[in-house]
């Protein structure tokens, strides 16, 4: 909108009003909204209502997340029809997400993917690997190669979130041999890529190929990096697998995950990192560093933690009390010899 000034028929000053339209990106959008959040919403709205497809599919995107309006699914998911049926890809690949997740719709994996395939044959790359995931739930080895060459095509095209995913099924595609002869090197060498990027499940992943190829100290450090750098959400998944192993290094790793999770004061973290130490999963049982955590979450009213804390309780007073007499013990026992060292020396 550009406002100019000019004059009137008696030389009065006037103002012209002059609006032009621009072409914006549903990321254009995006960063309007994160610079401006109270007055792009309002706009965002307006434009959705215009018919403006970018706008639609962000609008629809706030309603699905409820971020700044009221959570609407059902709202959500017919802006995004409306986009998609304007032709849109990205507002395509939503419509099938909607389904497959059962955003605002019944679940129904056939028309996602349908919408998947729409958008993966236009090249949008999140299309396409929801449509390779989707084909591999289906489980048909007859669409292994073509899942193969969607993740692929994704992977090959850039380095976002959504190319690292790619990178990560395409290694797993080719660790596994699933679409062909197994390839541990082509497997690790797209991890690697993954990894160097900061992808920590490429740095899991790497790991897990190095150390059953014996260089367990670089496996080590890619684990320990992974889990510094992930959320809790990675780290719960990792601890599991970790803690299942037979190798204490690998289980110690496990308890690491769980550990960082536990500082999160989450009462199931704390409960489940409560039951690793009082197991000893990954070393000697820790029933005293155990205790602590179940009264932790017992105290807000964890069920599970509340059962543990009684047993416990009593274990950890036992042991208390046995260390006290065996610290008393050892005490009489030294004045007892104290005794009869200074005897031996009278006497002598």
């Amino acid at each position: 909108m550009h406002v100019e000034p000019s004059r009137g028929r008696a030389g009065a000053p006037l103002w012209t009003v002059r609006i032009c339209t621009q072409r914006v990106t549903t990321d254009e959008l995006r960063d309007m909204l994160t610079r401006n959040p109270s007055n792009a919403t309002r706009w965002l709205e307006a434009a959705a209502n215009a018919g403006m497809a970018p706008a639609q599919i962000v609008w629809g995107q706030l309603l699905l997340d409820g971020h700044g309006v009221a959570r609407d699914t059902k709202a959500a998911f017919a802006w995004f029809q409306k986009a998609a049926a304007q032709g849109d890809i990205e507002a395509r690949n939503m419509v099938g997400r909607c389904y497959e997740q059962g955003w605002g719709v019944a679940v129904d994996f056939k028309l996602a993917t349908e919408s998947f395939e729409i958008a993966a044959r236009s090249g949008h790359v999140w299309g396409q690997v929801n449509l390779a995931q989707m084909l591999m739930r289906a489980d048909d080895p007859a669409e292994r190669q073509r899942c193969f060459a969607l993740f692929k095509a994704a992977a090959e095209s850039g380095t976002d979130k959504v190319n690292l995913k790619a990178m990560n099924s395409l290694a797993r595609f080719l660790e596994e041999g699933w679409a062909g002869p197994r390839d541990l090197a082509g497997a690790a060498l797209w991890y690697l890529k993954a990894a160097k990027i900061g992808d920590h499940w490429a740095q899991f992943n790497l790991a897990t190929i190095l150390f059953r190829q014996g260089d367990h100290e670089t496996a080590d450090k890619l684990i320990r990096n992974a889990i510094a750098i992930s959320d809790n959400g990675f780290r719960r998944r990792i601890a599991g697998l970790l803690l299942e192993r037979p190798e204490s290094a690998l289980r110690k790793l496990g308890l690491e995950a769980l550990a960082r999770c536990a500082a999160g004061n989450a009462l199931d973290d704390l409960y489940a990192y409560g039951v690793a130490l009082d197991q000893g999963l990954a070393g000697p049982r820790d029933p005293f560093r155990a205790i602590r955590m179940f009264k932790a979450a017992a105290a807000k009213d964890h069920a599970l933690a509340r059962a543990r804390v009684r047993p416990q309780a009593r274990f950890a007073r036992f042991c208390l009390e046995q260390c006290a007499r065996i610290r008393a013990v050892a005490a009489r026992l030294a004045g007892s010899i104290f005794r009869i060292a200074i005897h031996s020396k009278e006497i002598s």
